[in-house]
């Protein structure tokens, strides 16, 4: 009798249909995704895995991202990040380009002035633009600069600026970036007596001169006192051109490259 009992009993278990586990659903796998993201530390990736993904942000974003943590705050301010920095000034209502905010201008010359190696200033048309640029320039005392440029997207920009202003700046400049070697300069008050008085600050290091509309400069003052250089150009803006070429075979560069 217990027997037939026992096979009776196996029978119904076999012919049950089998226990079926829940299935995992698409918003469940959601909430454990979203579980695992939360629990995640972002301040615990590495200083050199932050700045990587810094150096492919714009300026704007890493801003943005440096508020994360406390970490990534840090590596906001890693000098590799300052190497590089364009100035741009116009006026809101006659320029097409976003200038650059006051505030951060502030910033980078309290706190990233010595780290800056290749500066750029793009002005428009206006006075003030070109003069707040000089601004910049003359507060730029503890700085290590070796490329410069001054870009004007229009006309008259620098030259309306009074040539003592500019100079004075500029000087600035010369005199304590001590490795300077390169500068593109455009439609600026520059004469003979200044460019002498400029480049003889650096007449070790510079080696690229590019001026362009600058119609009160010429090879006399460059040459003599920078014999090291191995390329400049003058373009008056009235059609006239001079290139001067020296020791090209030992430095094999584009020299429209380097200065952009």
């Amino acid at each position: 009798m217990k027997r037939n009992n026992l096979s009776l009993v196996n029978k119904i278990v076999r012919s049950s249909p089998a226990v079926k586990q829940p299935k995992v659903g698409f918003f469940s796998s959601l909430n454990h995704t979203h579980m695992h993201t939360v629990l995640l530390d972002w301040g615990s990736l590495p200083h050199y895995v932050v700045l990587r993904i810094f150096q492919y942000l714009p300026l704007i974003d890493r801003a943005r991202a440096s508020s994360v943590c406390r970490k990534w705050n840090e590596v906001f301010h890693i000098p590799d990040l300052w190497r590089k920095f364009e100035f741009e000034l116009n006026q809101s209502a006659t320029s097409y380009f976003k200038s650059t905010h006051p505030d951060l201008i502030q910033q980078i010359i309290k706190k990233h002035a010595t780290h800056l190696q290749y500066v750029s200033f793009k002005v428009d048309s206006s006075t003030e633009s070109a003069e707040a640029a000089c601004d910049i320039l003359s507060q730029l005392v503890n700085c290590s600069i070796q490329t410069l440029g001054l870009i004007s997207t229009a006309k008259p920009s620098f030259m309306n600026v009074s040539k003592s202003h500019f100079v004075s700046a500029l000087t600035v400049v010369f005199v304590n970036s001590k490795s300077l070697s390169s500068i593109k300069i455009e439609d600026t008050p520059v004469d003979d007596p200044s460019l002498k008085i400029l480049v003889a600050n650096n007449s070790d290091t510079l080696r690229l001169l590019k001026m362009s509309s600058c119609p009160h400069v010429s090879s006399d003052a460059f040459c003599p006192h920078c014999v090291d250089a191995n390329y400049a150009s003058w373009n008056w803006g009235n059609g006239h051109r001079a290139d001067v070429w020296t020791h090209w075979d030992h430095y094999q560069m584009d020299p429209d490259e380097k200065l952009h």
